[in-house]
């Protein structure tokens, strides 16, 4: 579809962003009316570059996928934009499908239907990054989109090693960060007795007996079941490594996930035992993980923060409705991005004006504050994490614990050939269709060949 238009708790939030700065480096339903960002924010917001650096006039076309249109206030900066260059036209395209490939094919025409792709993970953008096809965006990590100003893990996810071998460069730019994280629905934890206070009683280990004990407890409450996974080929990916990487410390190897270590045949074991007892509700997509997290009648949902603060928006509208926890052990995860980039073959002008867009409007402090406030994302600016933030105050400790402990997957130079054998057999094994030792030598022996370069550079 296209369309044209013209406090105590912030040092505590301080404290953990600049850890996880550090740290990371190294390593459908009804919604709340959004809310305008206060005017004190708007007053006292990180100033951008003048406008007047961008071309008087162009038209831009920017396209993103429906949820960033949702989660994000796009169409409203756009309008921002055009007032402050009145020479420019923003046109918006909402991509329901995407097709890296499609996008290939029309750049080796020297063409391109985007200009600014404001959107993508690292394993949708891969093949585009591996075939050189982004614009390098490292110009424009100065003034305030210097490299200090940003939450150093999630920075990281956008570089890469370029192609020649000759360095690494930012090809994609990231503007929001997620980690996978537990959330709990309080009302059924404290029937459980598995609240203490405002925060949940822990997982107190991988052990089996009290790895299902805990979630049993919770079980006697929950109609929907005592927690929910998505299974699906994206977030296979956390459900499957994010506790190996608390329980280990490390689920990435230079031959892929690992897949043959015990904590390995643990985790999947106990993920089977969960669906068998009929702890889990595992799903094979994710607007269904999310309609039965939905019902307010699932005792937890292993999802991005932002997904689980979902059952606030959608049906309690009670920010007590839910809490966060880590896994046990290390309390690790997985974060990921999404990333806003541009085509080499946009044209010069575009792109100025692209450039322009970006830094105005995507790393402006309305827009990332906003979607926090409405929708959980979080911001990738240090500063952001301030004065402005309106929501979730008190969880926003324990997200950044789990974030803190967290590691990005790797960007294999044969992704999507990997996430193509993994998906044939690790929700087999989650569903208790296929034996876990055999699901795991049969990942081991098709991926054998891949090549598991790690396109991102350290």
């Amino acid at each position: 579809m296209n369309f044209s238009i013209k406090g105590s708790w912030w040092r505590v939030v301080g404290a953990c962003v600049l850890v996880l700065s550090l740290v990371l480096t190294a390593c459908a339903g009804p919604t709340p009316e959004p809310t305008e960002a206060p005017e004190e924010a708007e007053e006292e917001e990180v100033p951008t570059e003048a406008p007047a650096e961008a071309p008087e006039e162009g038209i831009l076309r920017v396209s993103a996928p429906p949820w960033i249109f949702k989660k994000f206030p796009l169409e409203e900066v756009g309008k921002r934009f055009e007032e402050d260059h009145p020479g420019a036209t923003v046109e918006f395209t909402r991509v329901d499908k995407w097709n890296v490939s499609a996008y290939i094919t029309e750049w080796k025409e020297g063409e391109t239907s985007v200009d600014v792709y404001v959107g993508g993970s690292g394993s949708m953008l891969g093949p585009a990054i591996a075939g050189e096809w982004m614009e390098p965006m490292d110009d424009m990590l100065t003034g305030n989109m210097a490299e200090d100003k940003f939450v150093g893990g999630f920075l990281a996810a956008g570089r890469y090693k370029k192609p020649d071998g000759s360095g690494a460069f930012y090809p994609v730019l990231p503007f929001m960060g997620e980690v996978a994280i537990i959330g709990v629905n309080t009302a059924i934890a404290e029937k459980a007795g598995l609240m203490d206070g405002g925060a949940v009683v822990p997982i107190p280990s991988f052990e089996e007996d009290e790895f299902l004990g805990w979630f049993e407890q919770l079980g006697e409450y929950s109609e929907t079941g005592a927690h929910v996974q998505i299974w699906d080929r994206e977030f296979m990916q956390y459900d499957y490594c994010a506790p190996i990487i608390a329980m280990t410390g490390q689920c990435f190897t230079d031959k892929g996930f690992d897949v043959s270590s015990d904590a390995a045949k643990k985790w999947l074991g106990l993920v089977q035992k969960m669906d068998e007892q009929g702890l889990g509700a595992w799903t094979i997509t994710d607007d269904e993980g999310y309609d039965k997290w939905k019902t307010n009648k699932a005792g937890s949902f292993f999802a991005a923060q932002g997904h689980v603060m979902e059952l606030v928006n959608a049906v309690t509208e009670d920010e007590s409705s839910i809490a966060y926890t880590g896994w046990p052990g290390t309390g690790g995860s997985v974060i990921w991005t999404h990333s806003v980039w541009m085509p080499k073959a946009a044209p010069d002008e575009a792109k100025e004006l692209g450039r322009a867009f970006i830094r105005e409007q995507i790393f402006s402090q309305y827009f990332q504050q906003w979607s926090f406030n409405n929708y959980g994302k979080l911001p990738v600016m240090k500063d952001y994490y301030g004065e402005g933030i309106e929501r979730f105050q008190d969880q926003m400790d324990a997200i950044l614990t789990v974030a803190d402990a967290s590691q990005p997957v790797p960007l294999y130079a044969d992704m999507e050939e990997y996430l193509d054998i993994l998906v044939k057999y690790l929700p087999e094994a989650a569903f208790g269709r296929m034996d876990v030792e055999e699901a795991l030598q049969a990942v081991q022996e098709e991926t054998a060949d891949l090549d598991y370069t790690d396109l991102r550079a350290q």
